[in-house]
């Protein structure tokens, strides 16, 4: 019972938050930087291929910014870069959590964790998680980003969200996604990624607004 109350209570106080967001304006908050000016080349990690979507993809994900490269390592061995910033304007739509789009297209999720990755001394939480579909694996490692706060889970993402709205009046937020295609034929996928985001980590801090 008590539980259920608990519930309630949240809900209720979510409602009348998404409330508030709904009759009273928020402003759209640009990128800090450009996300194209994140380095085609880092460390031993380069560039290979900038991809632009379609319209038709563009209008179902709805960023104010984006960016999806592909970067080769000299080893041979790729991974993929997506961020998507959503401004909090009016033309931008809400993140689409990777738990709903994977699936979606065929994925299921074998295993996932969060953890923590130290970069420059500090600890960055990120969510680890490895799909299949039929024999091939994809690795991925994704976060959020909320006015500088990092998050790995929709439920903090969304109190982020109302919270920023009521205080600040401003709603912007972040996706952040490495992805290793291939996975099951990469010793270890997870330090493949953990090499790539401590490289790109500070390049991303700096593009996003706090």
């Amino acid at each position: 019972m008590k539980a259920q109350w608990r519930y309630l209570t949240v809900y209720l106080l979510l409602s009348l938050a998404a409330l508030f967001i709904q009759t009273h304006a928020t402003h759209a908050v640009p990128v800090a930087q450009p996300l194209t000016g994140i380095p085609t080349q880092l460390g031993e990690w380069k560039m290979i291929r900038q991809t632009e979507f379609s319209p038709k993809v563009l209008a179902g994900l709805r960023p104010t910014d984006y960016l999806f490269r592909e970067y080769v390592d000299s080893q041979g061995r790729n991974l993929s870069l997506y961020i998507g910033y959503h401004d909090g304007g009016p033309d931008s739509g809400p993140i689409h959590s990777p738990k709903h789009c994977l699936p979606g297209s065929g994925w299921h999720a074998v295993a996932e964790q969060t953890t923590q990755l130290a970069i420059a001394g500090e600890q960055l939480k990120v969510v680890q998680s490895l799909y299949a579909k039929g024999s091939s694996q994809e690795f991925f490692v994704y976060w959020y980003q909320v006015k500088g706060e990092v998050l790995t889970n929709e439920y903090a993402l969304k109190i982020a969200e109302i919270r920023n709205a009521m205080l600040h009046r401003r709603k912007d937020s972040a996706f952040i996604r490495i992805s290793v295609p291939d996975a099951a034929n990469i010793a270890d996928p997870a330090a493949l990624a953990g090499d790539f985001i401590t490289r790109v980590f500070p390049h991303i801090q700096a593009a996003l607004p706090l």
